[in-house]
């Protein structure tokens, strides 16, 4: 019964509307004009930024090779690693010869830490306990929870502080 009645409402509404913008219409009146309009905003044109054009230098141009192009050298050590620098060492053949612009940014590692072994060394000579993984639906609030949140920071904060102190041993070295 109620949807009948909530079917007749909206029948009624919808020929009111029709009968309106009929009689609307026959007097000259256009009810478009009533309705909101969109308009497409503008945007503005965007540009790519593009990457310089750097290309290795061809026989003919040793001599004209431009300062911002520098040629790094790529080959795999002894105990398999990749090693990259501007000079290949005496023994050495690169695997692939490297351009690129000297004006971006390249993080240098520690002078002196190339021959370095690392080593991991046990912190506490206890047996680490695997912990359960909580459910999904764990309160992130519990006790135990943010228990393991806390442990988990510790052991983070551990091996940071061996790393900081493997660092520390290869400053001093030098």
């Amino acid at each position: 019964m109620i949807k009948g009645l909530i079917f007749r409402i909206i029948m009624l509404m919808v020929i009111a509307t029709a009968i309106l913008s009929y009689i609307a219409s026959l007097n000259g009146i256009d009810i478009r004009q009533f309705l909101p309009t969109f308009k497409y905003p503008q945007l503005p044109t965007l540009t790519l930024p593009t990457m310089p054009d750097i290309k290795p230098p061809t026989a003919d141009d040793k001599d004209k090779q431009p300062a911002k192009v520098s040629k790094i050298y790529k080959w795999r050590g002894d105990d398999g690693s990749w090693h990259f620098s501007e000079n290949l060492p005496e023994g050495e053949t690169a695997e692939e010869e490297i351009f690129f612009n000297v004006e971006t940014n390249i993080v240098e590692s520690l002078p002196g830490t190339r021959n370095i072994k690392h080593t991991t060394t046990v912190l506490d000579e206890q047996p680490v306990k695997q912990q359960p993984v909580p459910a999904v639906n764990a309160n992130p609030y519990s006790k135990k929870t943010i228990d393991k949140l806390l442990n988990d920071a510790r052991s983070v904060q551990k091996i940071m502080d061996q790393r900081n102190r493997i660092l520390e041993q290869a400053i001093q070295r030098q």
